[in-house]
């Protein structure tokens, strides 16, 4: 794998969001799930922000034009400034529709309570990078996070008390809000780092790891997508690496485990370390577990793996996903289980934002290459 094959990866996870495949050529706004499934969520708002700057510095979008970076920026800040929101609560809804803007109630059945945390997160963590990338929109982004329609700092004691986890989804969604709330919220990310380091230990295949809530996604994109990461944080997903390729040399079946849609168990959670302090378990987000339920094997944790440690393990996993599944013309499937059954539904925006990230990561970490 080098830059010029990357580039072809990223074309290829960047084809999910051309309009009318998984954004709503209308609106602007992305599909979580493509076409079968035409709503979003904040998380997979931000998602779509990241893929948007991963795009434009790996070169596969244009600045200019209607579906060029700026305008597809413009379109979902316009969303963000003007959305409907809870009339109770003045919250944003859990999900919206992609092809109105408005409230997908059906799936909002938090739509009277408050805000979803994480989901708020991530798409925080997506807006200071576009400040990042782009400096003149610090501004209407500043005002629209601190003093928009939403109080979202009436969340920052809520945040504080976030100091006492030990969860690496909690680390990537507070470091969102310490982003914009840094006297209050800086020290909170790394205190949670710390009560993760602290914490005791499990052994799994000769692999040591902290006795927390594991899986491969906050960690992978913690790594690619927050600023001055805590080195601890590179040493956990090194482990965590590390755990899955020694899952494999011992069962000889391919562990690549995030989270996603499965073929037969809808949305899952694959946990190394799951939240009962067992080991390679599987969960819905009702934290039922799954018995017997064969591994899907993630496409972007693979590739996660790729960019990161470029080692024959993670190439391995890329390949036999390439020849199980069919070709990708509009974004990368999530995967496949390992009894080989294919989750070839429709490819969804997390999975090739994923993508995206793995590939510019590489890419800038490889210069040369």
């Amino acid at each position: 794998m080098n830059t010029t094959v990357w580039k072809e990866v990223a074309q290829t996870a960047w084809a999910f969001f051309q309009p009318g495949v998984g954004v709503d050529t209308k609106t602007g706004l992305p599909f979580a799930g493509g076409v079968g499934f035409r709503a979003f969520t904040d998380w997979d708002l931000g998602a779509y922000i990241q893929a948007i700057i991963d795009a434009q510095e790996i070169g596969v979008v244009t600045v200019n034009g209607t579906w060029g970076s700026c305008n597809r920026i413009n379109m979902v800040l316009t969303f963000l400034e003007n959305r409907p929101l809870n009339a109770t609560t003045n919250w944003p809804f859990w999900f919206y529709n992609a092809t109105d803007g408005q409230g997908f109630l059906e799936n909002s059945t938090y739509a009277s309570n408050s805000v979803d945390i994480v989901d708020t997160g991530k798409l925080f963590v997506a807006l200071h990078n576009l400040t990042v990338y782009n400096s003149s929109l610090i501004q209407p982004i500043d005002s629209m996070v601190l003093s928009g329609r939403s109080n979202y700092t009436a969340l920052l004691p809520i945040i504080e008390g976030w100091a006492s986890a030990n969860d690496p989804y909690a680390y990537y969604a507070v470091s969102g809000f310490a982003d914009f709330w840094p006297k209050q919220l800086g020290n909170v990310p790394s205190q949670i780092m710390t009560n993760i380091a602290n914490s005791s230990t499990v052994s799994t295949f000769g692999v040591t790891l902290p006795d927390v809530e594991i899986t491969s996604e906050p960690l992978l994109l913690s790594i690619f997508e927050l600023q001055n990461n805590d080195s601890r944080l590179i040493t956990l997903m090194n482990e965590t690496y590390q755990a899955q390729e020694a899952y494999y040399e011992q069962t000889g079946v391919y562990a690549a485990w995030s989270e996603g849609s499965s073929p037969g168990n809808g949305y899952v959670y694959e946990w190394i370390v799951a939240p009962n302090g067992d080991m390679w378990q599987i969960t819905n987000a009702s934290q039922f577990y799954f018995d017997g339920m064969s591994p899907v094997i993630f496409y972007k944790a693979a590739f996660g793996f790729l960019a990161l440690y470029n080692t024959t393990y993670a190439l391995q996993i890329v390949i036999s996903l390439e020849q199980a599944l069919p070709t990708p013309k509009n974004g990368y499937y999530d995967g496949m289980d390992t009894s080989g059954t294919l989750d070839a539904g429709n490819p969804g925006s997390d999975t090739n934002s994923l993508i995206l990230d793995a590939a510019l990561n590489y890419i800038q970490s490889n210069p040369n290459n």
